[in-house]
């Protein structure tokens, strides 16, 4: 019981931790240019 306990208590926050990252990520590519760019690019390729 105490080694299931702890392995919870240690994998969660590195799955926070996971989730946090990539939304920084994610965001910060949506909101730069080159992010911008291949948006744009993907879209007219798309069409």
């Amino acid at each position: 019981m105490g080694f299931i306990m702890s392995l919870v208590v240690y994998t969660i926050p590195f799955v926070i931790l996971y989730f946090v990252i990539a939304a920084g990520v994610k965001r910060g590519i949506d909101q730069s240019e080159v992010g911008r760019m291949i948006k744009e690019k993907y879209l007219e390729k798309r069409s």
